[in-house]
């Protein structure tokens, strides 16, 4: 299945994200987590266990942390589209990895609060799609914030898996050349070109 396919913005996913607010509460909640029941994809949200999940199920998970006006975005995003967390395989996202969000130029920050760290995105409107009604910055996208501003081998990792995925690496190194200002660009320019050199094996 392609990332294109992945990203249908058409109907939820037939498993359906469970919420402590779905079944009853945080005291049922904990003993479906406790008994196996619930693959967890964040403190506050699995699926049921066994359940195929895609980025449309993580960026449900992630729905309630996301300010209005506001886009999962950088690493956040790359959880989303990929399930990889700091480089690694990450079924569930930990609580300290917080929630990184962009929102447009123009606009005002979303109010501060723990674990959010919001910036501000030029182009995000274009920049964005929905998985199951919730913004996250597109594969493209999400690949150039990642290549600009996480660690090297990190940045690597999810680059080679939106790629696996058929996110267009080169195309995406043509428009960070075409980007006016870019902060991180040389690291950006170094992610990709090691990116490339995995894929070509």
């Amino acid at each position: 299945m392609s990332l294109a396919d992945l990203l249908d913005p058409g109907p939820a996913p037939p498993e359906p994200v469970v919420t402590p607010a779905r079944v009853g509460g945080s005291a049922a909640w904990a003993d479906l987590v406790r008994a196996g029941a619930v693959d967890l994809l964040n403190e506050r949200a699995g699926v049921p266990a066994g359940a195929l999940v895609t980025p449309a199920h993580r960026a449900l998970a992630l729905a309630p942390e996301l300010p209005r006006r506001c886009v999962l975005a950088g690493r956040t995003a790359a959880w989303v589209l990929t399930g990889l967390h700091r480089g690694v395989l990450a079924p569930a996202l930990p609580v300290e990895a917080g929630v990184e969000v962009a929102y447009p130029a123009g606009t005002h920050a979303p109010s501060p609060r723990a674990a959010l760290t919001a910036r501000q995105a030029p182009r995000l409107v274009r920049d964005t799609v929905r998985l199951a009604g919730v913004p996250v910055t597109t594969p493209a996208r999400t690949a150039l914030d990642v290549a600009c501003t996480v660690p090297h081998e990190e940045a690597v990792a999810v680059l080679v898996a939106l790629a696996h995925s058929g996110t267009d690496l080169v195309a995406a190194g043509r428009a960070l050349e075409l980007r006016g200002r870019v902060v991180g660009r040389p690291a950006a320019r170094r992610a990709l070109a090691a990116a490339a050199a995995v894929l070509r094996g």
